[in-house]
């Protein structure tokens, strides 16, 4: 399988879940975490067609966290961008950092499933 390069900046946090668990470790954290955030984005795109602000903020801060775990820091940022639309409750601008965050996920997403199949 061919090696695909890394999200910025996600190199030290895979170094650390290596050492610390080893190949297995990575695997099943990657392997988690895609399957999670194909999950999660779908619910937040729920919670945008519903106006549930607070829905939305909780749950990109769910996301946010599971993607720093694993190092997809682009993903974090998006997803710090949803939390403040969705505190602001600006529809508007919580649609287009959705947007982002779901590019942001598709082009880390043959990296992170590159890792979960080992």
């Amino acid at each position: 399988m061919e090696t695909q390069p890394p999200p910025r900046n996600s190199q030290p946090t895979l170094d650390a879940i290596r050492a610390t668990g080893g190949d297995e470790l990575v695997r099943e954290l990657y392997a988690t975490f895609s399957d999670f955030a194909a999950a999660q984005v779908a619910w937040l795109d729920r919670l945008v067609a519903a106006h549930d602000f607070d829905g939305l903020h909780e749950g990109a801060k769910v996301l946010r966290i599971s993607a720093r775990q694993v190092g997809v820091l682009d993903a974090v940022e998006a997803c710090e961008r949803v939390e403040a639309a969705a505190l602001a409750h600006d529809r508007a601008a919580v649609t287009a950092a959705l947007d982002e965050l779901h590019d942001v996920l598709a082009a880390a997403r043959p990296w992170v499933d590159a890792l979960a199949a080992g």
